[in-house]
């Protein structure tokens, strides 16, 4: 298994590759596979509620752009295969989810082992904390508030997932690397998507 420190140096695209890599492979463990260190299941509670938050933020920001439907979606998209990868390395988050989307954690794992990360506040996704209620504005100002509100809540992700790959152990690491680079780059996608109207 590579370093933290190595991992961490890939170039983004290794990092996906490696990240999804290790995700695809826990199909492979048999019936005795180790389980989860407590750093780890509490990186990957963390980690998953920090995807619900953004995908709960992309529904948000679809619903009040339409316009912004295609782009958003594909991203949209990648959270949820997120979700799955984490759930896949750690299987007790498949248990351990809350189906409302609350983003709620498994009981006595956030937090532990020093895993107190960024989460993306809720009102990142309305501007003036609208909420879900606001209307649809297509408007070429309020889309780009929008794309700049999202690549602000892609950040605050990818520093969740770096926290904790700082505080994971080596199983959990690739995975939680891959997130990063993945927010990272939605991020600077969503920049320069709002940059150009």
């Amino acid at each position: 298994m590579p370093s933290r420190r190595a991992v961490l140096a890939l170039p983004a695209a290794g990092l996906a590759a490696v990240g999804l890599a290790a995700a695809g492979c826990t199909g492979a463990r048999s019936g005795g596979a180790p389980v989860p260190s407590s750093a780890d299941l509490a990186a990957a509670a963390s980690a998953a509620r920090t995807e619900r938050d953004l995908l709960a933020g992309y529904d948000a920001a679809i619903a009040r752009h339409p316009g912004l439907a295609a782009l958003l979606g594909g991203l949209r998209a990648q959270h949820a295969q997120h979700l799955a990868a984490l759930a896949a390395q750690v299987p007790t988050l498949a248990t351990a989810t809350p189906s409302d989307g609350s983003g709620g954690s498994p009981s006595g794992t956030a937090g532990t082992a020093g895993t107190a990360s960024p989460r993306v506040p809720a009102s990142a996704f309305a501007p003036g904390n609208a909420g879900p209620s606001a209307g649809v504005d297509d408007s070429p100002p309020a889309r780009a508030a929008a794309l700049t509100q999202l690549a602000a809540a892609e950040r605050t992700a990818a520093d969740a997932h770096r926290a904790g790959c700082l505080a994971a152990t080596t199983s959990l690491v690739p995975l939680l690397a891959s997130l990063r680079a993945a927010e990272s780059c939605h991020a600077d996608l969503l920049s320069l998507a709002g940059s150009t109207g």
